[in-house]
């Protein structure tokens, strides 16, 4: 995983819950959790016709301390993510 240009390590546990269609990435260790007690990604699955669903993603955090900004380069890089995803999934529609 890269942050603002600099490779970072974040090791996860997935939990996956085909009835609620979601999967959800819990941090365990690497740089993220050195400055939160909690990191979560949530992504749910919501069906909108037989051919396709949008997903929705929650973000989770809890900060070490007061004086841990809020996770926004966490952020952009989960939604650069995201956007090179649905590029690639268009593309293998066309």
């Amino acid at each position: 995983m890269y942050k603002d240009g600099k490779q970072e390590v974040y090791k996860e546990k997935r939990e996956i819950d085909d009835e609620k269609m979601t999967v959800t990435s819990r941090g365990l260790e690497g740089h993220v959790m050195e400055q939160f007690k909690e990191y979560d990604i949530i992504f749910q699955f919501i069906q909108k016709s037989k051919e396709g669903c949008v997903c929705k993603l929650t973000l989770v955090w809890e900060k070490r301390n007061e004086d841990v900004p809020e996770p926004i380069s966490y952020t952009k890089l989960l939604k650069s993510l995201v956007a090179d995803m649905g590029d690639h999934i268009l593309k293998d529609q066309n």
